[in-house]
């Protein structure tokens, strides 16, 4: 029985460093930006995600696609 995925969601994830711990680890923060087109590609979902990390005030450490989606059974 072959599983087919129904995808649900996606969403952009910026991952931004605010600051540095005592122990000298980066301190960082999520800037999700959620209901993006699940057709996006992940070219395009780099290129979004590295303008829109432009305008933060902090610098960027990691941008994430994150897809949820649904597996049922095929008939």
């Amino acid at each position: 029985m072959a599983a087919k995925k129904d995808t649900q969601s996606t969403k952009l994830v910026i991952k931004v460093v605010t600051g540095t711990a005592s122990s000298g680890k980066a301190i960082t923060s999520s800037r999700t930006f959620s209901a993006v087109n699940p057709a996006a590609t992940d070219d395009d979902m780099l290129d979004i995600g590295a303008k829109l990390g432009a305008l933060q005030s902090s610098d960027v450490s990691t941008i994430s696609r994150v897809d949820t989606a649904t597996l049922v059974a095929e008939a």
